[in-house]
Order: structure tokens, then sequence, then C-alpha cells
């Protein structure tokens, strides 16, 4: 399985913002390793462009000590018939030998907490409740199977390694908690009380290891950013299966407009595993969806962002409404699998 990996090239060099216009582009010292472990700068938020847009990986959104935030987040992700490879799959071929999933949805509310341990380490949980439906169809009839409840918890710790006045480096490292169902039941592809395929369960299981980390660059009336993501199962569950392996970097842009309004355009690649081991009483004969290797893919897509910031300039707290919208650019799944059409977000985050 192979996963994409986004070159993300960054200018080099430095250019300071607004806020240092007095300071020459000489006396800014150039960035070099030992920097890198030099942390204790205060958090910089003198621009309402610097924190990264809805959607991006590695998070980025650092708490002083001591101080509580939180943010509500909606995303919804489309998918539209079934794709295997790059090619899309004539619905009649796929239904001579499988079930269908004509049309499928991935739905996810998410409250995430943060607190600051210390000036460079910041605490959060996520809290994920997810939907998930599939309109499939089989040679004698059609129908819809969707799950509802708690997803997979996330709990990370961001360390800020780097910052100075328009750059930061931010780490994370973490775990996701085996809190939503891996084994749901219900009607699926014309039998009643099966086992759902695992594009419907909501979690994995078994733990799982989190890392991430955001590099933010401001260039003049610009900031630049790029993120990245990996996850690994640590183990299988108790039904012999485990979550894919997934490998995400992203790239992004934005620029302010006024005091409040912030534009952004972001790309990312993505890439997943098959899933390791089978779960007992799935069938890959009747739908790719219930085969453990044709899980992984990799995807590139493209999103625009638009943010409003409600706290007013020069506010020392955060207090904004952000949205996205992308489409994929490319996608070549191990399916037959779902093939992506579009996906949405909106996220309230604010500071206390």
């Amino acid at each position: 399985m192979l996963s994409l990996l986004l070159l993300l090239a960054l200018p080099q060099d430095p250019v300071e913002g607004a806020a240092a216009e007095e300071v020459s582009n000489q006396d800014a010292p150039a960035l070099v390793i030992e920097d890198l472990v030099e942390v204790g700068l205060p958090l910089e938020r003198s621009r309402i462009d610097l924190l990264p847009p809805a959607g991006a990986l590695g998070g980025g959104w650092m708490m002083r000590a001591g101080e509580l935030a939180f943010s509500v987040e909606q995303s919804l992700r489309r998918f539209r018939g079934m794709r295997d490879g790059r090619e899309r799959v004539d619905a009649r071929d796929e239904i001579a030998t499988w079930s269908q999933a004509r049309r499928a949805s991935m739905s996810r509310w998410a409250v995430n907490g943060r607190y600051g341990l210390s000036d460079h380490v910041t605490l959060s949980a996520v809290v994920p409740v997810e939907t998930r439906r599939v309109s499939w169809a089989t040679d004698a009839e059609r129908g819809r199977t969707s799950t509802h409840g708690l997803g997979d918890i996330e709990l990370l710790a961001d360390v800020r390694m780097f910052e100075r006045l328009g750059e930061r480096l931010i780490v994370g490292a973490g775990v996701i908690t085996p809190t939503g169902e891996h084994d749901a039941r219900d009607s699926w592809s014309g039998t009643p009380d099966a086992l759902l395929p695992y594009w419907l369960q909501l979690g994995g299981g078994s733990w799982q290891g989190l890392v991430t980390a955001s590099w933010i660059r401001q260039e003049g009336t610009w900031s630049w950013g790029a993120g990245a993501r990996g996850t690994l199962p640590l183990e299988k569950n108790d039904s012999g299966w485990a979550r894919e392996r997934s490998l995400s970097a992203d790239a992004w842009a934005a620029r302010p407009f006024g005091d409040r309004w912030v534009g952004s355009a972001r790309v990312q690649a993505s890439g997943w595993s098959d899933v390791r081991g089978a779960a007992p009483g799935a069938d890959p004969t009747a739908s790719p969806l219930e085969d453990n290797g044709r899980q992984g893919g990799d995807r590139v897509e493209a999103s625009l962002g638009l943010a409003y910031d409600l706290a007013g300039p020069g506010s020392a707290t955060t207090n904004r409404l952000e949205l996205s919208i992308g489409a994929p650019l490319w996608e070549d799944l191990d399916g037959p699998g779902p093939a992506a059409h579009l996906n949405l977000g909106l996220r309230w985050r604010a500071s206390l």
C-alpha cells in the first residue's frame, strides 16, 4: 500500500510582519536545528490569519499556562458511486458481483477541549459523535443502512518547539481511545441483523497512536502553513482486526481582509492502509466494504476556507467562526470503495 507524501515547499528567507517592519531581514536570525529546542517565546496572537484554517492538520492552536479553550466542529463528507483504483465502477458490473454502495456520507460533530499546561504545552481532548450512512443496491433490492453514536475519543499533547515573530513549529503526540463501537449490527445489503462492514463501524476497538505537526509562517500580508497527522493501531481489537494505518500532509495559505475576515486555500494528501486482520462474520464475497484487503487508498483534495473573527482587533482571546468547502482532485482506492465527492466543515472556537 503506497501512501502519498506531499512535498511542502516553504520560502527560504523569513520576512517579518507589519508588527516588526522596523527590523530588517538581515537582523532576523536564520532558522537552524538548535532553534527547534529553544522553547519559551510567548504565544503571538497579533494577526487573525496566524491560526490554521478549518480542517488544517496538526492543530497549531496553543494556549497560555492555565488558559482554557474549546471548539465545536461539524464536518460532512459525501461519496457518490464506487471507485476501483482510479476508475469509476459501473453500477451494473458492481451489482453483478457484489452489492453496490450507491451513495454514502460521514457526518461528524466534535467538541474539542484545550488546556494550557504551560506556555509551551497544551493538552486537548476531542469527543466525536458520528453518523455514517450507505445507500446500497443488490440485483434484488435497494436500501439504506446507517450507524450513529460516539466515535473514538482523541487525547493529545501539543508542544511548541519553536516560535518567534512570524514563525512557529508545533508537534503533538497522543492516543486514540477505543470508545466507538466496532461490532455494530443492523440490516445490511438485504441481510437482517448482519455485522456491518468496516466502513460503517464508528470505532476501531483498540488503542491507536497519534502524532501531529504544524508549521506556520508569516510572509507580509500572507500566512503560510504545513501540517501532518499520522495514526498507527497498537493492537488488534477483540474481534481480531485493527483500523487502517494512515498518514496525511497538507499545505495552506491565508490572507486577512480587513480587521475580521480571513480567506484561505488548502491542499491535502492522504494515504491509508487496508484493515489488518478480518472481522468474524464479514463476507468479502457479498460486498467489497466487507473485504479487509479493499479498504486502503490514497487521495488528494483541495478546499477553500473563510473565517470571521468575533473577538475583534487586538483581542488577547480567540473567538471566531470558520467555514470550509472542498472536493477531491485525485483518488486511488484499493476498492471498489465509496468515491469521494464533497466535504464541508463548520467550526466555532473560543478561548476563555
